[in-house]
């Protein structure tokens, strides 16, 4: 297929970085809803394209940042995804047939979730939640990055109830989205999905993530913090609401 018929796929990675860029969150809900509410691609290869995407971003993002990562926030939580990735990516399998209707349902009710717990501000703890916690967290945020690329919304509110610096929850976070996308690039590399085709449109929407992300910091909208994350609440609430209604019909 020529670029010109990929043109709806560049232009949802488009709104989905700038919207990333400029709130700090939902690149994966706002491109899942947009490919799969627009029929532009399969919930499978639009986890794909997350993936690759994301993993490209978190790379970049770290570069020389290990001093400001709590290793043990990382650890416990990657360790309690690696299972739940593959849970993940078994279960989108398994619903990638007859029963896409049902997926898409899911996945709205998941988007609609996670924008419910995305524009809510956590109260910081005075103390640091258990281990388990984070393994609880962990293996939730792992199973959302197998089955849709969108592993977020659990370790974005995990992370943010935790008495640590700013710096330090996002540097983890990165992380950690980055190795539940490696791993689930890895699976999905041994299923043999990950194709030329879908590998030519990553490399397509690098430049575009590139150009977006500059433009997002460059200029932004003209909107406080808050507005800017009431926009994107009202824009996942209505992707989501429109998913579940295509899929029960």
């Amino acid at each position: 297929m020529s670029l010109l018929e990929h043109l709806p796929l560049l232009l949802v990675v488009a709104l989905a970085t700038y919207a990333q860029t400029v709130t700090g969150f939902a690149f994966g809900l706002i491109f899942m809803a947009g490919v799969v509410m627009f029929g532009i691609a399969p919930v499978a290869m639009g986890a794909i394209l997350i993936s690759i995407l994301s993993l490209f971003n978190c790379a970049v993002a770290l570069y020389g940042k290990r001093a400001t990562l709590d290793r043990r926030v990382v650890l416990i939580s990657a360790a309690s995804g690696m299972v739940t990735v593959f849970l993940g990516v078994l279960a989108l399998d398994a619903l990638s047939g007859e029963y896409v209707g049902w997926l898409q349902v899911i996945l709205g009710v998941a988007i609609i979730l996670s924008s419910l717990i995305l524009v809510r501000h956590p109260r910081p703890r005075r103390e640091r939640s258990s281990n388990w916690s984070f393994a609880l967290f962990g293996g939730l945020s792992g199973f959302m990055g197998g089955m849709f690329s969108t592993s977020g919304p659990p370790m974005v509110f995990q992370l943010y109830r935790q008495p640590l610096a700013p710096a330090v929850i996002r540097d983890c976070l990165l992380l950690i989205f980055a190795i539940n996308s490696l791993q689930r690039l890895a699976i999905v590399a041994v299923q043999g999905a990950l194709e030329l085709e879908v590998l030519g449109l990553a490399a397509a929407a690098i430049p575009v993530v590139v150009l977006f992300t500059w433009l997002g910091r460059r200029y932004p909208p003209p909107l406080s913090p808050r507005s800017l994350r009431r926009v994107a609440f009202l824009l996942l609430m209505g992707s989501g609401v429109s998913l579940c209604l295509s899929g029960l019909g």
